[in-house]
Formats: structure tokens, C-alpha cells, sequence
């Protein structure tokens, strides 16, 4: 079997890499500049402009299944047009180059954050309808969009599947992602005050498994949720405490008292240039969402079974410990 995988240096990518590479599958990576979380593995790296169809199709010719996991990944409301070009032309783009370059399976991955989060006292699954709020945040509605146009490519007899992570955590987070950042910065002392919430994380690499399962397992035309554990921001830092055997937050804050810190964690980021570790976006994130997130689809049909949050943590910290400059 051969693969053609988009965001392979991303955080996601490099995990289903490293899960194809573990299975036997020959792997065609889409990169663009930065390729550490693909350094010494036994894949092709392909150029190429997403964006155009044509300069896909050649790509793809030789392949089984496309994996699509390049994303502008942001809750924040910036660079709205690059997002929706990179998530909604991107995704149609790679759809259409996988019809017509005759690959049989498209995994997409799309977000949790695809659905409306309320009613939020009810139990999250496939079924829940996809934002459609032109108020909502930019990545939210660009990931239900490019959904819609993926579900509609199963009509052209192109088999597909549309993954729903909750929120992605674990190794070979190499850029890092804003929750990998967190937990360097809980694990190095630097966030003192933990907010008083949490969501539902789930291992990266439980994603990869669940992903490649598709190729075989996966219904076509379905979607998957793909949960892993609710925890609680206090609960997390206080597992990282147990990890590293050094204090972490020194009080848990109420959640509302975080959006008095927005701006000064705007002037820290502006002062270092780096990406603050909470915004308004991910704030809102956190504010509106579903605890009771079943997944029982990918447990049935991919056999999804997370593993336990602490150890996705433990195996997270000592990465970053080992890897971080």
C-alpha cells in the first residue's frame, strides 16, 4: 500500500507517518519548509502548490489513499482568508486530485470543533449538526465547510472518511502546538495559575492508529469522532507536578478571571515574540463545550481506545524535555 500524506511535518502528520511507516505502507509526504518531524524517516518528500489540482494529480497517481491533514490551525480570528484558502480551496483542491488521479480512499481530518458544541448538555456524536454560524470562529466554520465538500466527493466514488479529534496532545510536537506549549511551560514554571476548566484531550498518536484503521475499517461516507479523556487544566498541571517532581501552579484561578489576563498576555507575546499560551479564541474554546463525547462510532468500527491522559502526558514531557532547544 502506498500513502500520500499532506501536513506530514505537522504535529498530526508526523504521528500518522510514523503509524503508516509501523504498518508496512510507502509514504509520499506533501512539505513545505520545515520537515524536523520527519528527519531520518524512510519517506518521500514531494513539492508541490495544494492549492492546484494539477500539480496534485502526478502526486498522487501511484497512491492507495490520501491522508489530508494540513490545516491553518488557529481559534484566534486572524488571517482569515489564508485560513479559508489553506482549509476549504486546500480540501477541495486534494479531493478533487485524488478523483481524478483515481486513488481510491481520502481519510480527511477535520476538528471537534466541526460541530455545534449546544446543546451541551447532551452527548456529542456524528449525528450533531456542523457550525454554520457566520459569527462562529474562522476555524470552526472553514473545517465544517471543507467537510461538507469532502462528504460530497463520496458521490464521485472516491471512498471517504472525516476524522473529529477533540483536543491533540502528545510527542513529536516539534513547532510545538499551543497545548504542547503549555505543558513546557507547566512543566518549566512558567504558568503559575491554572484555569479553573479543562476539555477533552486525546494522544496524537491514538489518532494516528484510529486514522490508518479507516483504510480498512472505516464505513464510507462516515465520520468519526475521536475523543480521548476529559481533564481539567489543575488536574493536567498536577499531573506534570508527579512527572517532573517539581511545582507547577502555585493556585487555581476561576475561570472567568482568565479574560482579565488577555491583555497581558498579549503584551508578553508582543515583548517576546512568542505565541501566548491562552487568547480570547481559545478561552471561548474552553467556555462552550461538550464533556459527554462518546465516540462510540470509532470504538465500534476503528477500534479507537485511547490510553490513559497521564501517560499521553508523561510520554509528551519527556519528548519536549529531550527535543526542546
Amino acid at each position: 500500500m502506498r500513502a500520500f500524506v499532506t501536513g506530514g511535518s505537522g504535529h498530526v502528520g508526523g504521528n500518522l507517518v510514523r503509524e503508516l511507516l509501523s504498518r508496512d505502507y510507502e509514504v509520499d509526504c506533501l512539505v513545505r519548509s520545515d520537515t524536523r518531524a520527519l528527519d531520518n524517516l524512510d519517506v518521500s518528500l514531494v513539492n508541490g502548490n495544494m492549492l492546484n489540482p494539477s500539480e496534485m494529480i502526478p502526486l498522487m497517481e501511484d497512491c492507495d489513499v490520501v491522508f489530508h491533514s494540513a490545516a491553518f490551525v488557529a481559534v484566534e480570528k486572524i488571517q482569515e482568508d489564508l485560513m479559508r484558502k489553506i482549509n476549504v480551496e486546500g480540501t477541495k483542491s486534494i479531493v478533487t486530485a485524488a478523483i481524478d488521479s483515481g486513488v481510491e480512499k481520502m481519510v480527511h481530518f477535520s476538528s471537534i470543533h466541526a460541530f455545534k458544541q449546544q446543546p451541551t448538555s447532551e452527548p456529542l456524536t456524528e449525528n450533531r449538526p456542523l457550525v454554520s454560524d457566520p459569527k462562529a470562529l474562522p476555524y470552526d466554520r472553514t473545517k465544517a465547510e471543507a467537510q461538507k465538500f469532502v462528504m460530497d466527493a463520496s458521490e464521485q466514488g472516491l471512498a471517504v472518511n472525516v476524522l473529529h479529534p477533540t483536543g491533540i496532545i502528545g510527542p513529536y510536537d516539534f513547532k510545538p502546538s499551543r497545548m504542547g506549549k503549555v505543558l513546557s511551560d507547566i512543566a518549566h514554571g512558567n504558568m503559575p495559575f491554572a484555569i479553573n476548566n479543562g476539555f477533552n484531550w486525546v494522544d496524537v498518536r491514538d489518532v494516528a492508529i484510529s486514522a490508518v484503521n479507516c483504510v480498512e475499517h472505516g464505513i464510507d461516507g462516515q465520520n468519526y469522532i475521536l475523543p480521548g479523556h476529559w481533564a481539567s487544566m489543575p488536574a493536567i498541571s498536577s499531573i506534570v507536578k508527579q512527572i517532573t517532581g517539581k511545582r507547577t501552579h502555585l493556585v487555581t484561578i476561576p475561570f472567568w478571571m482568565a479574560y482579565l489576563a488577555l491583555p497581558f498576555a498579549s503584551v508578553n507575546s508582543k515583548i517576546t515574540g512568542k505565541r501566548p499560551s491562552f487568547s480570547k479564541g481559545s478561552l471561548q474554546a474552553l467556555a462552550i463545550q461538550c464533556r459527554n463525547i462518546p465516540g462510540n462510532l470509532a470504538t465500534d468500527h476503528l477500534d479507537h481506545l485511547p490510553r490513559p491522559i497521564e501517560d499521553t502526558i508523561d510520554d509528551t514531557i519527556t519528548w519536549l524535555a529531550q527535543n526542546q532547544k
